[in-house]
């Protein structure tokens, strides 16, 4: 049984890119498995982590240090 862990800062990742990614993310998983049956058995767990709770190189890093990078949602068709 796949189980993937994504953690994202909280507030980063909206509700429809977060269906996206889960979505994406599934069909990855099955696509390496090589086994369609896997998809019923695949879990996708994102981990929204408080701000102030990413560091990197040994520095903390906020939200506002790259709020200009949050992507925009995707389009739902």
């Amino acid at each position: 049984m796949p189980i993937v862990h994504i953690y994202t800062t909280e507030g980063w990742v909206s509700p429809a890119r977060k269906r996206m990614m889960i979505e994406k993310v599934t069909n990855a998983v099955v696509e390496a498995e090589g086994l369609p049956q896997v998809r019923d058995m695949t879990y996708v767990v994102i981990h929204d982590v408080p701000d102030g709770g990413w560091g990197f190189q040994g520095r903390v890093y906020l939200k506002k240090d790259f709020a200009s990078h949050i992507p925009p949602d995707p389009t739902e068709s």
